[in-house]
């Protein structure tokens, strides 16, 4: 193996996973903003954040056709391009409807980007033989954590969320020069050749797909929810609960800078297990405790034993024999994504009519599910290639 050339690819690649977690972090992080310079109501601001889901959800479907087609760094040069170029012009728009415009771009760009950077991990997997999707999915998180943080900056010196992103994509696009000609050309097998039976799904790339999406509604419920439960039903002040989501993805992003030598150490089903029953312990100390300290410590370990998850589920779908890298990412991508995009707000439907401590009792349960999922990682011939 040339760990030179390997070391290249991964890190190509992973600058490219760090694309949509900057755009997103910023862009979300600006809405505040967005919505005084557009004059949005919270009922249209409500409406684009789902137009903007669901337009990244209606790429999701066609993406795995298109990158058989025309490979996975066709496309990922494409979408990621466009994605920079519709987040800017999301902070340029004046009105609601140009916002609009915005989001829908946003959101194609961001989930054809999506499909083809998992492509690429996983075709660097299968090349070199070597775990990288934890890696990969670190620098997605750790790019939503610094557009959060950027937009957290700016947002404070007052200045405009254009000014924001220009100097935080075009400082990221000056490399891109650099790691566009690195990214992979699709193996023979990613490129059509590979005899994926027409409308087949293979049951194990879908359970796979199925637990991912239970993986990131609960980090959707974090995201969404968690600052909230602390605010109105720990009694933390503002300041505090916005810690909520700093703390999950702090220790997610640090835990996934290791995941990969951890998968090597202790192996898939057993990170897994354990990540799920650590996730599924820190949910339960966040439900079950008042002390404010220990709830921010539960949701730190809910992204430790989560940050695992993901990427090994989606490195194990793109190993199945007889599924090409893009159909499985594709796979894995939608009913992810679906669980991200849908379940925050059934969460918040089941809060108004039984309460969010109740509502959220749901999470340890997903979380339960997850561990007795990882068994399927036990079986013959799923086990992970080294």
């Amino acid at each position: 193996m040339n760990r030179t050339e390997l070391s290249i690819r991964r890190t190509a690649c992973a600058y490219f996973f760090l694309c949509p977690g900057l755009c997103y972090g910023v862009f979300t992080s600006r809405l505040p903003a967005l919505k005084l310079q557009t004059g949005a109501d919270e009922y249209q601001l409500g409406l684009l954040l789902l137009c903007l889901g669901l337009a990244s959800l209606t790429a999701l479907f066609s993406s795995g056709w298109l990158i058989a087609r025309l490979g996975s760094r066709s496309i990922l040069r494409a979408a990621s391009l466009s994605l920079v170029i519709s987040v800017t012009l999301c902070t340029m728009a004046a009105t609601p409807l140009q916002l609009g415009a915005g989001c829908l771009l946003t959101g194609v760009s961001m989930g054809f980007t999506d499909v083809a950077i998992n492509t690429q991990g996983l075709q660097i997997e299968r090349r070199y033989r070597v775990s990288c999707m934890s890696f990969m999915h670190a620098a997605y998180s750790l790019g939503g954590v610094t557009g959060s943080v950027t937009g957290a900056i700016f947002a404070g010196l007052g200045l405009s969320p254009l000014i924001n992103v220009l100097f935080l994509l075009g400082f990221y696009c000056c490399f891109r020069a650099w790691a566009v000609p690195r990214l992979m050309d699709d193996m023979p097998s990613q490129a059509g050749k590979t005899k994926d039976s027409a409308g087949t799904l293979p049951p194990f790339v879908i359970m796979c797909g199925v637990l991912a999406m239970l993986a990131y509604a609960s980090e959707g419920s974090v995201a969404e929810w968690g600052s909230l439960l602390l605010f109105t039903v720990k009694g933390a002040g503002e300041h505090t609960a916005a810690l909520v989501f700093a703390s999950f993805s702090t220790t997610t992003v640090f835990c996934r800078l290791f995941g990969d030598r951890l998968r090597s150490m202790a192996g898939d089903f057993s990170l897994m297990l354990g990540g799920s029953l650590l996730a599924l312990g820190g949910m339960l100390l966040v439900l079950s405790s008042d002390v404010v300290a220990l709830c921010l410590l539960g949701y730190a370990l809910m992204g430790a034993g989560l940050s695992p998850l993901v990427p090994i589920l989606f490195s194990r779908a793109g190993s199945h024999p007889g599924v090409s890298a893009g159909k499985a990412s594709a796979i894995v991508s939608i009913l992810s994504y679906s669980g991200l995009l849908f379940f925050p707000p059934l969460l918040g439907f089941t809060a108004h009519e039984k309460g969010l401590e109740n509502a959220l009792m749901i999470i340890p349960v997903l979380c339960l599910i997850l561990a007795l999922g990882s068994f399927m990682l036990k079986k013959p011939g799923g086990k992970k290639a080294k």
